[in-house]
């Protein structure tokens, strides 16, 4: 499903690109792109690899942080597990008459 998305946003944006091709509205856009310095790619690219890389290592470390707590859960739960069945065999085999 997300590589269908992925080629249906690709072919939409080649469509747009031809829309404004046969409309001549991609010379202006050329122009303006080649009259700015060639650093101020990097920066925007540079930009926009943080940004790739901060949304990466946020979801992985949500998915660290996800399989933590249930790890801390099924501690937990042994746990509780395991208090039951010592209360359990604590209690006088007279009292359950």
């Amino acid at each position: 499903m997300k590589q269908a998305k992925r080629s249906l946003f690709i072919v939409a944006a080649l469509f747009i690109l031809f829309l404004m091709q046969q409309f001549g509205m991609i010379d202006p856009v050329i122009n303006m792109l080649e009259s700015v310095a060639w650093w101020v790619y990097l920066v925007v690219a540079g930009i926009i690899f943080s940004g790739y890389q901060a949304f990466n290592l946020s979801k992985q470390d949500k998915e660290v942080d996800e399989e933590w707590v249930e790890e801390q859960g099924n501690v937990y739960m042994k746990r509780m597990d395991a208090e039951k069945e010592r209360r359990r065999n604590r209690k006088d085999p007279r009292a359950m008459s």
